[in-house]
């Protein structure tokens, strides 16, 4: 039985107890509804988007890094998902929130397009969750004299991750319940 399958089962016994689909954070998994993505006559195709879009846990899971390298993919253009454009790829890349989608972010950013350059540093700048390794490789960039990497650590220097979020209401009505 394939990863997916055993998922689908899985999906059907937590609908019978009331229970939503879990997460996905396997990478194995990940790469296998990857495959039928791109497999434009697979049976689970639609299924397999919509599980890659809304059930693959964001962060540091096996699962990211597979949809970061996927999505990679698509924004140069190695691969096409007429579902997935460019711009939709790099909005799953800012919502994956630290670990591979940065890596992602910072190849694309460093990398030789300038188009590609300049959208990564746009996600970039809203992104906080850079490690120390992403630091360094923001530093090597910017001691090499790259310009976005310029951009992208003044941006970080001015908070603008912090300062462009979107205003919060002045009011919170919140409901308690005591148990």
């Amino acid at each position: 039985m394939s990863l997916f399958t055993a998922y689908l089962e899985e999906i059907e016994k937590r609908k019978a107890e009331g229970l939503q689909p879990k997460p996905i954070d396997d990478a194995a998994l990940t790469a296998e509804i990857i495959a039928q993505i791109k497999d434009l006559n697979h049976a689970h195709r639609a299924a397999s988007l919509d599980f890659l879009i809304y059930n693959t846990l964001p962060g540091t899971t096996g699962a990211a890094g597979e949809k970061a390298a996927f999505l990679k993919e698509i924004i140069l253009g190695a691969v096409t998902v007429a579902e997935i454009s460019t711009a939709f790829a790099f909005e799953l890349l800012s919502h994956m929130k630290g670990g591979p989608s940065i890596r992602v972010l910072l190849d694309l950013a460093l990398g030789d397009d300038a188009d590609i350059a300049g959208e990564a540093a746009v996600v970039l700048k809203t992104q906080m969750f850079l490690y120390e390794a992403d630091r360094d490789r923001l530093k090597a960039a910017l001691d090499a004299g790259n310009a976005v990497a310029r951009d992208i650590l003044e941006s970080y220097a001015a908070a603008e991750f912090f300062t462009n979020l979107p205003d919060v209401d002045e009011e919170i009505e919140v409901v308690s319940y005591i148990a």
